[in-house]
């Protein structure tokens, strides 16, 4: 009888730290797409130091949870998303703010589709 206690009981964290994850992937992911598309339409307006400071804050954070988001996600979306960093830092040296702005608004679908994909819904607890 003890082991099916324990058993619910595991059950019921790994439950919570599943809910956990898919919430703090939610929040993390719409952070980070506020910030990424601020960056281009910063970049639109000219405001080239606000721009850059707000794009590599989120390549900092990218780099910095990569490895922890591709644990659990599709290992497309991040190899995508590290292409797309690596032109927007050339598009930031060179000052193409149509180019510039445009990686960026691709940075911010991918995030928005791995949001998508991974967020907190009902149907993911099943």
């Amino acid at each position: 009888m003890n082991r099916v206690w324990i058993g619910i009981g595991l059950m019921v964290i790994l439950l919570a730290m599943g809910i956990g994850l898919l919430w703090g992937s939610t929040v993390f992911f719409q952070e980070f797409s506020d910030q990424i598309e601020q960056a281009g339409e910063l970049a639109m307006a000219g405001n080239w130091a606000e721009a850059e400071k707000k794009a590599e804050f989120c390549r900092r954070q990218w780099e910095r949870w990569r490895y922890f988001w591709s644990s659990f996600t599709d290992h497309e979306p991040m190899e995508q998303m590290q292409n797309l960093f690596s032109q927007l830092e050339v598009y930031g040296k060179r000052r193409l703010d149509v180019d510039f702005a445009t990686i960026c608004h691709n940075i911010y679908n991918v995030a928005e589709a791995i949001r998508e994909s991974h967020g907190l819904k009902w149907w993911s607890i099943l």
